[in-house]
């Protein structure tokens, strides 16, 4: 085939008559009966989303109001006026772009045009595409004659915005409103049509473009003729998936119930498989939203087939699924993604907001919104209705010290030591009055950090995320540490970059009023033997009476013993 002969699959596949016109029955069938029975309107708005066959319907319609011998309402393509209406130089299908012809010269110009009677049939049909575009003066002009034109004359609005028209223009019209186009009918036309291009399609291929398609048969076709350039006339859906940048619906599943089971660290082993695919981030979690969207559905509805347009053994894998997720993770993980998305479209680094979002979704604790409460009670009640133990309790506050996480007790903590009743002497006391006051210097690097978290919190919740499970220990006046356990080297990587860095330092400034560096380490990479072993000693209520009655008495006259 000549390259200067090629045309484009949506154009190629233009629909003929009202019997190609795929998804709109109910307004077809108005069409027809008006033809049928000579009840033909002089004004008509068809008003929906891209690509469901407005203008396509509107030529239609042209072409049978005009057909000389009409067959059930559809145009006969073989009489002399449908043959030269189908050419290009006909002059009774005049189309007008609105976005470019919207002044009101342009509707002066058509205004003086309609008194003219048609050249080959019996109606001239104006088709006006995007008519919103109009100018607030074009359509005061266009009034009068779209509400009492010439009997020869039929207008045609297209627009995919119908409450941008004022309501003078729209009581003027038979509105008419185009509904999306199911998935399974765009399956069945793309398969008519690779079938009668000789194209080898595989079925799953036809679903990712028709889910992709969003209701639009023309974006249906266009992404097809893009496959079809892309791999010959053997279109995978392997193909297809490298094509939009997006995932398979196994790897979509996948996703879904590491999210369910709030398993982080698989999920960001399957961001980098996303990455190293080559996959589009922004793609990936329009895609996830979607699939947990479809999850909620099914969990919710008795008959989620009515509500979701896809095969029966998607919708038996989705049941599956949806069996062991809840209401409350599936509302506030599209709560976050949703967020997410609007968030990535100014972002430079899209991966590590996915990668943060994927961590919050999957550790509702380290949140205090009532969602994320919601979240962990569900998970519990489900994990009681399971029969299952609670092995561990995550920490809850910012006080690691005593995780067993962090610090693993050793075989001497582990077991109990017997210790006998010895008598306290005014030296016991001073020491233990010196130890508490060390210890409240250990305190204080506690109390400086809650402080730091707060306002980290508060400025920057994304490093916040990252913060909330380490430690900081002063080293002198003007060093700290930011001790991370050991698997949380990802989060310690993130918070070690410079404007990280940069950001804690000048946090801790603001309250201490002095530079300190930060710097960020594992665990298990540094001495910190008093953390792990040392035992916090906090003066008792008795401490208290005792130092008072030495203070009034004098050392020599108290004697301290144990009961």
């Amino acid at each position: 085939m000549n390259i200067l002969e090629y045309t484009a699959l949506y154009r190629r596949w233009r629909p003929e008559t009202f019997d190609d016109v795929i998804g709109q029955d109910a307004i077809i069938r108005i069409l027809k009966n008006q033809i049928e029975n000579g009840r033909i309107g002089h004004a008509y708005l068809f008003c929906g989303s891209r690509g469901t066959g407005k203008t396509s319907t509107a030529k239609v319609f042209a072409k049978a109001v005009n057909c000389l011998s009409p067959v059930n309402g559809n145009p006969c393509l073989k009489c002399d006026t449908c043959q030269k209406l189908s050419l290009d130089s006909n002059m009774d299908i005049i189309e007008i772009d609105a976005a470019s012809n919207n002044g009101v010269d342009e509707i002066r110009d058509l205004r003086d045009k309609v008194k003219y009677p048609p050249a080959t049939g019996r109606y001239r049909v104006y088709i006006i595409d995007e008519v919103h575009m109009l100018s607030t003066g074009a359509f005061n002009a266009l009034l009068k004659t779209l509400e009492e034109p010439p009997q020869h004359i039929i207008f045609i609005l297209a627009t995919t915005e119908p409450h941008r028209l004022p309501a003078t223009i729209l009581s003027r019209c038979q509105r008419y409103n185009f509904k999306r186009i199911s998935n399974k009918s765009i399956v069945e036309r793309l398969k008519s049509v690779a079938r009668q291009s000789e194209v080898q399609i595989e079925h799953d291929a036809l679903n990712t473009i028709a889910r992709w398609a969003e209701g639009s048969m023309r974006d249906a076709l266009s992404l097809m003729d893009q496959c079809i350039g892309f791999c010959g006339n053997d279109v995978k859906n392997d193909d297809v998936l490298a094509l939009l940048g997006t995932a398979d619906q196994g790897f979509m599943f996948k996703v879904a119930e590491y999210i369910i089971e709030g398993n982080s660290p698989e999920l960001l082993y399957m961001v980098e498989t996303l990455i190293e695919d080559g996959r589009d981030v922004t793609v990936f979690v329009r895609d996830l939203i979607q699939h947990l969207r479809n999850l909620l559905i099914v969990k919710v509805c008795r008959e989620p087939e009515l509500l979701l347009d896809v095969g029966q053994d998607i919708m038996r894998a989705y049941s599956e699924q949806a069996q062991s997720a809840g209401h409350e993770r599936l509302i506030r993980a599209i709560e976050i993604l949703c967020a997410l998305e609007a968030d990535m479209k100014w972002s430079t680094q899209p991966r590590v907001l996915l990668e943060m979002a994927l961590i919050r979704i999957c550790r509702p604790e380290q949140e205090e919104t009532l969602e994320a409460l919601l979240d962990r009670i569900e998970k519990l009640e489900q994990q009681i209705n399971e029969g299952q133990m609670f092995q561990q309790i995550p920490p809850s506050g910012n006080n690691l010290a005593e995780s067993n996480d962090f610090f693993p007790l050793t075989e001497e903590h582990e077991k109990p030591v017997n210790v006998e009743p010895v008598k306290r002497t005014q030296e016991d006391v001073k020491k233990t009055k010196t130890e508490a006051k060390s210890n409240n210097e250990e305190i204080a690097d506690d109390q400086l950090w809650s402080q730091a978290m707060k306002v980290i919190k508060k400025e920057r919740i994304a490093i916040y995320g990252f913060l909330k499970d380490c430690v900081l220990r002063m080293q002198g006046e003007n060093k700290a540490i930011l001790g991370f356990a050991p698997d949380q080297q990802f989060f310690m990587e993130a918070i070690d970059r410079e404007e990280n860095r940069s950001f804690i330092e000048g946090v801790i400034e603001k309250i201490t009023g002095r530079q300190v560096k930060v710097q960020c380490r594992l665990l298990d990479e540094q001495s910190m033997d008093d953390i792990k072993s040392e035992e916090k000693i906090v003066p008792s209520d008795n401490d208290e009476v005792i130092e008072k009655a030495i203070d009034i008495f004098g050392s020599d006259f108290v004697e301290v013993v144990d009961d």
